[in-house]
């Protein structure tokens, strides 16, 4: 990947380093990661609703939340590993929506969850960029540590 040094005069003494070039591969990959981050966030907003126990509320709430934050953060690595981020969302959604009991819809989120956790570990070994490796690996924990919490609110049938 070429690099380009960005700075001096033009934006205030501002040095950062920004790539200029970045491999379609990741590219794609990162852009697939955000697609499905925005569709469990958009799935997240509809499930929340849908919930009778406050408890289950404020825990797809807080995932919601986490959707959201990494699908900016995914974004802002494309970006600044010169890549253009996509702004679709994944077909997930129309695929929770089109699950009829509500328990199921979370269970198939749960398994959305872990696609994103298989994702990252079939392909963070191979990143260089030691920010986005660090990123991704933080990213996955947090989806176990969501995949877990929902299990549990699963099993104590905390609908």
């Amino acid at each position: 990947m070429a690099i380009a040094a960005i700075g001096g005069r033009i934006f205030g003494g501002l040095n950062r380093e920004v790539h200029t070039n970045m491999d379609t591969e990741l590219e794609g990959f990162l852009n697939s990661l955000g697609e499905a981050e925005r569709a469990g966030g958009r799935v997240l907003h509809e499930l929340t609703d849908q919930a009778q126990s406050l408890e289950l509320r404020e825990l797809l709430r807080k995932v919601g939340h986490d959707e959201g934050y990494y699908a900016g953060e995914l974004a802002a690595h494309v970006r600044r590993l010169g890549g253009m981020p996509s702004t679709k969302t994944g077909d997930f959604v129309e695929k929770v929506r089109a699950v009829g009991h509500f328990k199921d819809k979370l269970e198939l989120l749960n398994r959305g969850q872990r696609w994103v956790v298989r994702k990252i570990g079939e392909q963070v070994g191979t990143i260089t960029d030691a920010r986005l490796q660090a990123f991704l690996r933080v990213m996955a924990d947090g989806h176990d540590v969501n995949i877990g919490a929902l299990d549990n609110a699963l099993a104590e049938g905390k609908l």
